[in-house]
């Protein structure tokens, strides 16, 4: 845009008005370079009342020749003919006026005559004699291409926001459904572990039950042939003898210490009883550990499940680990045993071995409403909390290499669910880990 010169010549300084409230003139110099511009322009005085205008000025107001002539006459203000919308609170002429140097505003907005809104970047230079030129240029297509590119820019740049919006909805849920893949997966491939696992088991104990109840069938006998040989001896001890016949029967005894073998025969005749009926009670648990049993399910001693699984983890608590069960009775639950029990196994042999050295276990058994609350707590170091909502994910351990698969919780969790129950852990700093788990007795048919 061109602007005037801000200082006139001193022979072209315009006359003053009436008063001396301001000129009435123009000088023909201003009034020649501003009729050559393409911009609507006026020249107000300190009173801003219109001076002169450019031949645009009029196409911008939209008022009739006649009608800013009459103004003109009149001594109307530049708002009269044409009314901006900072012309109330921040009058560019006057700032000029004020200031001394030219100020500019951009995307001023005014409306014609005819009540065409117009947008324009309007200009004011003071120049000496106390008058202003205003200039004014129209962009109203320009602001109406920026505004219309500003709503597709904000329409793109919500869609934007919805479309990754929904790519990461869909990416979770992608996400969500590939550690369900996984999940079921590794429920799967253990199950068919265990199920191959619970065969040979069982194979395994039905072959070591024939032996076992052969050693435990007979041992009763042994005791009384032993008993029936010892008494014999006996006799011979009280009866006559020859001499050299009870020299050498008194020789062999001393040999063989006869009194020793007579006391210590009966604690091996115990012992070997004690030990059939232990391994007897080991295959009896393996057999009903290894039970894979029906899909259905089927009513089960809960608490008879609990001591099973500590039969048969025995060997990691022996001498080292005090279980503490405090059973309330519990009605039959509707569940699958075999499960179950893989669940009680999990949980007891990670309680076992979170805790070093002497330690003891408790576990907590008791009917609450129309659900059995099982809690195994143990006295090891507990669970850093950065990985608590880890644990059952599949595949996570905390432990050395070969030690853990990481399937265990993440199993007993699927198990859990899958019999409309739920397990939970609580591990406050330095004092262990409980789990509690919640089953309902009875499952909906």
């Amino acid at each position: 845009m061109t602007s005037p010169s801000a200082t006139l010549p001193s022979s072209a300084s315009p006359e003053a008005g009436p008063g001396g409230a301001g000129p009435t003139e123009v000088p023909e110099q201003i009034k020649g370079l501003l009729g050559g511009l393409v911009d609507a322009a006026i020249v107000v005085n300190a009173d801003l009342g219109v001076l002169y205008h450019n031949p645009p000025y009029q196409n911008y107001t939209g008022l009739r020749g006649r009608s800013i002539l009459r103004g003109l006459e009149t001594g109307q203000c530049c708002r009269d003919f044409f009314e901006l919308e900072i012309c109330e609170r921040d009058c560019v002429a006057r700032r000029a006026l004020a200031t001394g140097r030219p100020v500019r505003m951009d995307e001023i907005r005014a409306r014609r005559a005819d009540g065409q809104e117009l947008t324009l970047i309007v200009t004011a230079t003071p120049l000496e004699g106390g008058i202003v030129i205003e200039t004014y240029r129209d962009v109203t297509a320009d602001a109406r291409i920026q505004s219309k590119y500003k709503v597709l820019l904000d329409k793109e740049r919500h869609q934007k926001e919805i479309l990754e919006q929904t790519v990461q909805a869909r990416t979770e849920e992608l996400r969500r459904a590939n550690e369900d893949l996984k999940r079921t997966q590794s429920q799967l491939i253990h199950q068919e572990k265990m199920g191959s696992l619970g065969r040979l088991v069982a194979g395994i104990a039905h072959e070591l039950n024939n032996p076992i109840n052969f050693v435990y069938g007979n041992v009763d006998f042994l005791a009384q042939y032993l008993r029936d040989l010892l008494a014999l001896c006996d006799l011979y001890d009280r009866g006559e003898l020859p001499d050299d016949t009870r020299r050498l029967a008194d020789a062999h005894k001393r040999s063989i210490e006869y009194d020793f073998l007579r006391r210590d025969v009966e604690k091996l005749l115990r012992s070997i009883r004690a030990g059939a009926e232990r391994t007897a009670s080991i295959v009896r648990d393996l057999k009903t550990f290894s039970h894979a049993g029906t899909a259905d399910y089927q009513p089960a001693d809960i608490l008879a499940g609990l001591e099973t699984t500590l039969n048969l983890i025995h060997p990691l608590l022996k001498n080292r680990i005090t279980v503490h069960r405090d059973f309330a009775a519990l009605p039959k639950v509707d569940c699958q045993a075999g499960h179950l029990n893989q669940v009680f196994m999990n949980i007891l042999t990670n309680a076992a071995q979170a805790v070093t050295g002497e330690g003891h276990i408790r576990i907590t058994a008791r009917q609450v409403g129309d659900r059995v609350r099982i809690s195994v707590a143990d006295s090891g170091p507990g669970i850093p909390a950065e990985v608590l909502p880890q644990i059952f994910e599949p595949f996570f351990t905390t432990k050395d290499v070969g030690l853990g698969t990481g399937l265990g919780l993440a199993i007993s969790l699927g198990v859990i669910k899958a019999h409309g129950g739920s397990i939970d852990v609580e591990s406050p700093p330095g004092k262990g880990a409980t789990f509690t788990i919640e089953l309902p007795v009875r499952q909906k048919r």
